[in-house]
């Protein structure tokens, strides 16, 4: 195998694999095998290590998200629907959708879920690969909440992340281990339907004890 077929057969192999066990449940020596790597240096060659091969794996991955999702963007900005919440959920949520469709897009799903920090919900987004799409999706839903306290808008925009992280990988993790009968055939009714609830959820009235715990928790701010 040349060393460009072993860079990408670690690419991919990691990540069914990583997916799979988890990051610490892949050995190297698994890696390499399950490449037909000679070399057992390989892993340490082509990415430094383990920890280098997740990265270029999750990089990769966020980078075709990204591609995606700027054309639908685009096409909301070109429609002026930057007030749309479900068209704004909808960018969000169609581009991972699509990696529900094959083993190596399902590996990647659930591979962003094992290494997503629920800190990392409350830090600035998309800072791993340049998102400029995904950052104006972010910035418009900001804006579609304003009329919310902003505890309550950064809290349900944490939610609508954590959801998204973990509902797609849910879904792939059943695709991969309990295929069901139509199950695969279901996908666009599972994205519809959760595109359904995330919106409601995003644009429920704040109740008057959610309103009082926003004021106290920017009282304490």
């Amino acid at each position: 195998m040349s060393g460009t077929s072993t860079r990408e057969a670690l690419v991919e192999q990691g990540a069914l694999l990583f997916a799979r066990h988890g990051v610490g449940g892949v050995t190297v020596r698994q890696l390499h095998e399950a490449v037909g790597a000679r070399n057992e240096s390989a892993l340490q060659y082509h990415f430094g290590g383990r920890g280098g091969l997740v990265a270029e794996i999750v990089r990769r991955h966020l980078e075709a998200i990204e591609a995606r999702r700027a054309r639908l963007v685009a096409v909301l900005a070109a429609e002026d629907r930057a007030g749309d919440l479900r068209g704004l959920v909808h960018a969000l949520a169609a581009p991972m959708a699509d990696d529900l469709g094959e083993p190596v897009g399902r590996a990647h799903l659930r591979l962003v879920d094992q290494l997503s920090h629920p800190s990392l919900a409350y830090r600035r987004p998309f800072r791993v690969v340049d998102a400029p799409a995904g950052t104006a999706v972010v910035r418009w839903l900001n804006d579609a909440l304003a009329h919310l306290p902003d505890g309550v808008r950064v809290e349900r925009l944490v939610v609508l992340r954590g959801q998204l992280v973990a509902l797609f990988a849910m879904r792939a993790q059943l695709l991969d281990e309990a295929p069901g009968p139509g199950m695969e055939a279901g996908n666009a009714l599972f994205v519809e339907n959760l595109l359904d609830m995330l919106v409601a959820g995003l644009a429920a009235p704040a109740s008057p004890a959610t309103e009082a715990a926003a004021a106290a928790w920017e009282h304490c701010d």
